[in-house]
């Protein structure tokens, strides 16, 4: 697990015991998975399939695992990957694994986007579901890692274009990389199902491992979502943010901040934010707490741990989204933080705009449409 790396939000701070623990305990699982397989497994046919996603929590941040196969793999078990809408690539941590399978291609050479040195490889990816079947994803390209530092994450982002991400057509390469999950055109909607705050989050300080998470795909977009386009030439899939509400105060917030984006993260803690033109982070908010040590890398930050509210759109406000984080309503101890608003926050990766964290994947499933590059939420 310790391979799994993100960069839109901050890691789990686990001490050495917790990670060796975690990781026994997510490929205990992965294993357990693995053993209720056919020899022969089917492929997936029906209007739509469940895919077990693997989730551990510290307090109100938490990640999302899932498991992979290799075509013709005849030993060792399933590659977990950290499943992160912050990435649009498949990265697996070894090619020393693939080289030798007939099934997989390297078609040229690359750093993969947090600097390990990797072949880009191209090759079917079977990703197994709760009935026993795969889910097939044919013809992916994707880097696998040669040397460290190793990184295994599973990019669910959808962008607009593909080329958008500055790693997605690598030089001297002529094909353009794309999130494993679009190389399904019949199944081209992802939904992404966190199970209830009070069974995924950790109740106590120390990790939690969680096993009732799902990615549902489906041929056809399920019933009561509201979508909006992504928004076009951004490096990671993003929204427009449109409002922000703090306890019953509607802000200012972003007002004239250039070009604002919100990025739609499904994975990590609470809601955070940069502020640079200081329309909320000098003031003095209600139930204001203290913020944790990952802001240190930010420039003046407050942290909040009341309701707030999010309103979302597409880019041209044809469509809007909007929902409540209620605090109150998560178990302890995440209640703690729902809000970071810095002037400048080191995790928006120089973007002006917010990341809407984990916390609202736990008040909403989201829907990713990969065909009509679409996102939407429907709330819980």
């Amino acid at each position: 697990m310790r391979l799994s790396r993100h960069s839109l939000h901050p890691i789990l701070h686990e001490l050495p015991a917790h990670r060796f623990d975690t990781s026994s305990m997510v490929r205990a699982i992965a294993e357990a998975l693995r053993r209720r397989m056919p020899k022969v497994p089917s492929q997936v046919v029906a209007d739509s399939a469940v895919i077990p996603l693997t989730t551990v929590s510290l307090a109100s941040n938490f990640d999302a695992y899932i498991n992979i196969l290799f075509r013709g793999q005849t030993t060792g078990g399933f590659t977990s990957l950290l499943v992160d809408s912050g990435n649009s690539l498949l990265i697996v941590p070894s090619w020393e694994d693939l080289q030798h399978l007939p099934a997989y291609t390297a078609i040229g050479d690359g750093t993969e986007p947090w600097g390990s040195p990797a072949k880009i490889v191209r090759g079917p990816i079977d990703v197994p579901t709760k009935s026993g079947a795969v889910h097939t994803l044919e013809d992916c390209v994707f880097y696998a890692c040669t040397g460290a530092p190793r990184t295994a994450n599973f990019g669910a982002g959808c962008l607009r274009p593909w080329s958008a991400n500055s790693w997605a057509t690598p030089p001297g390469v002529s094909v353009t990389m794309q999130a494993p999950l679009s190389y399904n055109a019949q199944y081209p909607f992802a939904e992404f199902n966190y199970a209830p705050a009070s069974a995924l989050l950790a109740m106590q300080n120390s990790p939690r491992v969680a096993q009732d998470s799902e990615l549902v795909i489906y041929r056809a977009q399920p019933a009561g979502y509201s979508m909006c386009d992504i928004l076009p030439n951004v490096e990671w899939m993003a929204l427009v943010p449109k409002s922000l509400t703090i306890g019953d105060t509607l802000t200012q917030w972003p007002g004239t901040v250039d070009s604002p984006i919100a990025m739609v993260d499904t994975g990590g803690g609470p809601v955070f934010l940069s502020d640079p033109n200081g329309y909320i982070y000098p003031r003095t908010w209600p139930e204001a707490t203290s913020c944790p040590s990952w802001t240190s890398t930010s420039d003046s930050c407050q942290c909040v741990q009341g309701e707030i509210t999010v309103e979302l759109a597409s880019p041209d406000s044809a469509t809007s989204l909007r929902y409540t984080i209620r605090a109150a309503s998560l178990p302890p101890p995440a209640q703690g933080l729902t809000l970071v608003m810095c002037k400048n926050n080191a995790y928006m990766m120089g973007q002006q705009g917010m990341n809407i964290g984990g916390l609202s994947a736990l008040f909403n499933a989201i829907l990713i449409d990969y065909g009509q590059a679409k996102v939407g939420l429907k709330p819980k």
